[in-house]
């Protein structure tokens, strides 16, 4: 059974990391964005919040939905907030939260370290 977890957690850092990859090894470029709208999910039983945003690049509008959920529609929209994204990569925008993100990978690593070791105790 514990392998299944190792496989559930390589699995989601894999799914994590990639992305997350391009963006460590290229320059990036920050854009003003605008909030335009919310996209919409349930959870729990209840509806959850991401922002719609949108930022010109070379007179295109480009439009991407962030990452993080809340249970309120926040940012409003007409909010103006600052994307990063790696060069050539304008749809992997994200609003950037470094200490999250790092929240996120030093959760996953412990989860990996402590199913390591109940394996091979």
């Amino acid at each position: 059974m514990g392998w299944i977890g190792v496989a559930l957690v390589l699995f989601a850092l894999w799914v994590t990391a990639r992305r997350d990859w391009v963006r460590l090894t290229r320059a990036s470029v920050r854009v003003p964005a605008k909030v335009v709208g919310h996209s919409t999910s349930w959870d729990d039983g209840q509806r959850a919040y991401a922002a719609r945003l949108v930022f010109d690049l070379d007179g295109q509008s480009i439009e991407v939905v962030d990452q993080v959920f809340s249970s309120r529609p926040n940012p409003p929209i007409g909010a103006e907030l600052w994307l990063n994204y790696p060069i050539g990569r304008p749809d992997l925008a994200r609003i950037p939260r470094p200490v999250t993100w790092l929240l996120v990978y030093a959760a996953l690593l412990t989860m990996l370290v402590l199913l390591g070791m109940v394996l091979w105790a």
